[in-house]
Protein backbone atom coordinates (compact mmCIF):
# COMPACT_ATOMS: atom_id res chain seq x y z
CA UNK A 1 0.00 0.00 0.00
CA UNK A 2 1.37 3.02 -1.08
CA UNK A 3 1.71 6.43 1.51
CA UNK A 4 0.10 9.53 -1.04
CA UNK A 5 1.37 12.55 0.42
CA UNK A 6 4.88 11.17 1.34
CA UNK A 7 7.34 14.32 1.20
CA UNK A 8 10.50 13.98 0.28
CA UNK A 9 13.45 13.87 2.29
CA UNK A 10 15.69 16.85 2.36
CA UNK A 11 19.47 16.89 3.72
CA UNK A 12 20.45 19.60 5.85
CA UNK A 13 22.98 21.71 4.05
CA UNK A 14 26.32 20.67 4.25
CA UNK A 15 29.00 22.45 6.32
CA UNK A 16 31.56 22.72 3.39
CA UNK A 17 29.14 24.16 1.45
CA UNK A 18 29.13 28.13 1.25
CA UNK A 19 25.05 28.27 1.73
CA UNK A 20 25.20 25.48 5.19
CA UNK A 21 26.95 28.06 7.25
CA UNK A 22 28.43 25.15 9.55
CA UNK A 23 26.91 22.80 12.00
CA UNK A 24 23.53 24.05 13.51
CA UNK A 25 25.26 23.54 17.26
CA UNK A 26 28.29 24.48 17.29
CA UNK A 27 28.16 28.36 16.59
CA UNK A 28 31.57 30.19 15.91
CA UNK A 29 33.53 27.76 17.90
CA UNK A 30 35.42 27.96 21.24
CA UNK A 31 38.58 29.47 22.11
CA UNK A 32 41.01 28.20 24.95
CA UNK A 33 42.64 31.55 26.23
CA UNK A 34 45.01 29.82 28.65
CA UNK A 35 46.68 27.36 25.80
CA UNK A 36 45.41 30.70 23.33
CA UNK A 37 44.09 28.03 20.56
CA UNK A 38 41.33 27.07 19.24
CA UNK A 39 39.27 24.11 21.44
CA UNK A 40 38.53 21.33 18.87
CA UNK A 41 34.65 20.88 18.42
CA UNK A 42 34.55 17.35 19.14
CA UNK A 43 36.17 18.56 22.59
CA UNK A 44 33.91 20.93 23.25
CA UNK A 45 31.46 19.52 24.85
CA UNK A 46 33.83 17.43 26.89
CA UNK A 47 35.97 20.98 27.77
CA UNK A 48 33.28 22.14 28.92
CA UNK A 49 31.37 19.75 31.20
CA UNK A 50 28.02 19.33 29.15
CA UNK A 51 28.30 15.32 28.39
CA UNK A 52 24.80 13.91 29.87
CA UNK A 53 25.84 11.01 32.43
CA UNK A 54 24.19 8.62 34.33
CA UNK A 55 25.29 10.15 37.52
CA UNK A 56 22.46 12.04 38.61
CA UNK A 57 20.00 10.63 35.91
CA UNK A 58 15.72 11.97 36.04
CA UNK A 59 13.25 9.40 35.50
CA UNK A 60 16.28 7.22 34.03
CA UNK A 61 17.25 9.53 31.81
CA UNK A 62 20.96 10.95 31.91
CA UNK A 63 21.54 14.79 32.69
CA UNK A 64 24.38 16.84 32.75
CA UNK A 65 26.16 16.09 36.17
CA UNK A 66 27.01 19.65 38.73
CA UNK A 67 30.26 21.47 37.39
CA UNK A 68 34.00 20.29 38.99
CA UNK A 69 35.97 22.49 37.09
CA UNK A 70 35.68 25.73 39.58
CA UNK A 71 39.39 27.39 38.15
CA UNK A 72 37.60 28.15 34.15
CA UNK A 73 34.97 30.53 33.58
CA UNK A 74 33.06 30.88 30.11
CA UNK A 75 32.78 34.28 28.01
CA UNK A 76 30.71 34.93 25.21
CA UNK A 77 32.27 37.49 22.49
CA UNK A 78 31.17 37.80 18.43
CA UNK A 79 29.46 34.15 18.75
CA UNK A 80 32.66 32.17 20.16
CA UNK A 81 33.04 30.58 22.95
CA UNK A 82 35.96 31.82 25.83
CA UNK A 83 37.14 29.46 28.42
CA UNK A 84 39.30 31.43 30.30
CA UNK A 85 40.93 30.53 33.96
CA UNK A 86 39.27 32.92 36.22
CA UNK A 87 38.18 33.56 39.78
CA UNK A 88 35.32 35.50 42.12
CA UNK A 89 38.20 37.22 43.85
CA UNK A 90 39.81 38.58 40.56
CA UNK A 91 39.29 42.00 39.90
CA UNK A 92 37.47 43.28 36.55
CA UNK A 93 40.90 43.83 34.84
CA UNK A 94 42.37 40.77 35.67
CA UNK A 95 40.09 39.04 33.92
CA UNK A 96 40.34 41.60 31.09
CA UNK A 97 43.73 40.97 30.94
CA UNK A 98 42.85 37.44 31.15
CA UNK A 99 40.85 37.51 27.57
CA UNK A 100 43.07 40.02 25.63
CA UNK A 101 46.21 37.64 26.24
CA UNK A 102 44.20 34.81 25.53
CA UNK A 103 43.27 35.82 21.85
CA UNK A 104 39.82 37.20 22.62
CA UNK A 105 40.71 40.27 19.95
CA UNK A 106 40.07 37.83 17.45
CA UNK A 107 36.32 38.09 17.54
CA UNK A 108 37.30 41.71 15.75
CA UNK A 109 35.44 41.58 12.68
CA UNK A 110 37.00 42.47 8.81
CA UNK A 111 38.40 46.92 9.37
CA UNK A 112 35.73 46.96 6.36
CA UNK A 113 32.80 45.55 7.70
CA UNK A 114 32.73 47.24 11.25
CA UNK A 115 31.53 50.30 12.59
CA UNK A 116 33.41 50.56 15.66
CA UNK A 117 36.51 50.63 16.66
CA UNK A 118 37.36 47.01 17.51
CA UNK A 119 38.66 45.67 20.35
CA UNK A 120 42.34 47.18 20.27
CA UNK A 121 43.23 46.69 24.15
CA UNK A 122 42.35 44.73 26.81
CA UNK A 123 40.16 48.02 28.70
CA UNK A 124 38.19 47.90 25.11
CA UNK A 125 36.35 45.53 26.78
CA UNK A 126 33.02 45.30 28.96
CA UNK A 127 31.79 41.59 30.71
CA UNK A 128 28.46 41.11 31.61
CA UNK A 129 26.93 38.93 34.14
CA UNK A 130 23.59 38.54 34.71
CA UNK A 131 22.67 41.85 33.31
CA UNK A 132 25.13 44.21 35.49
CA UNK A 133 27.74 45.98 32.89
CA UNK A 134 31.40 45.58 34.70
CA UNK A 135 33.38 48.47 32.18
CA UNK A 136 36.60 50.42 32.63
CA UNK A 137 34.31 52.22 35.64
CA UNK A 138 34.84 48.93 37.71
CA UNK A 139 37.88 47.29 36.94
CA UNK A 140 39.30 47.80 39.86
CA UNK A 141 36.08 45.72 41.69
CA UNK A 142 36.30 42.00 41.72
CA UNK A 143 33.70 39.39 39.99
CA UNK A 144 32.19 38.40 43.37
CA UNK A 145 31.02 42.45 43.80
CA UNK A 146 28.73 40.98 40.82
CA UNK A 147 27.72 38.29 42.47
CA UNK A 148 29.63 36.13 40.03
CA UNK A 149 30.32 32.72 41.25
CA UNK A 150 33.58 30.17 40.77
CA UNK A 151 33.72 28.41 37.69
CA UNK A 152 30.73 30.74 35.95
CA UNK A 153 29.57 29.51 32.32
CA UNK A 154 27.22 32.43 31.29
CA UNK A 155 29.20 35.74 31.03
CA UNK A 156 29.59 38.11 28.08
CA UNK A 157 32.55 40.17 26.84
CA UNK A 158 31.69 42.75 24.12
CA UNK A 159 33.08 45.50 22.85
CA UNK A 160 32.22 48.29 24.80
CA UNK A 161 31.93 50.47 21.44
CA UNK A 162 29.19 48.30 20.54
CA UNK A 163 27.00 49.03 23.88
CA UNK A 164 26.69 52.69 22.61
CA UNK A 165 26.27 52.64 18.74
CA UNK A 166 23.09 52.17 17.13
CA UNK A 167 22.29 49.55 14.73
CA UNK A 168 22.44 50.18 10.91
CA UNK A 169 19.41 52.12 9.52
CA UNK A 170 18.57 48.98 7.20
CA UNK A 171 18.84 47.01 10.43
CA UNK A 172 15.94 44.39 11.38
CA UNK A 173 16.59 45.90 14.84
CA UNK A 174 14.24 48.57 13.58
CA UNK A 175 11.57 46.76 12.21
Amino acid sequence: MAVKDEKPIVEAPDAATPSGGGGVSLGKGAWDCDANREIPPEKEAEVFEEIATMEFPFEGIPTVPPRKDMDHMSFFCGGCRYRVTAYPDWTVAKVKQALWAGGIQRANKPEHKRNTPGIQDWDDLTLIYAGQRMDSSYNDKKLRDFHVPPGCQVLIAIETAKLFTKPDPDSAYWN
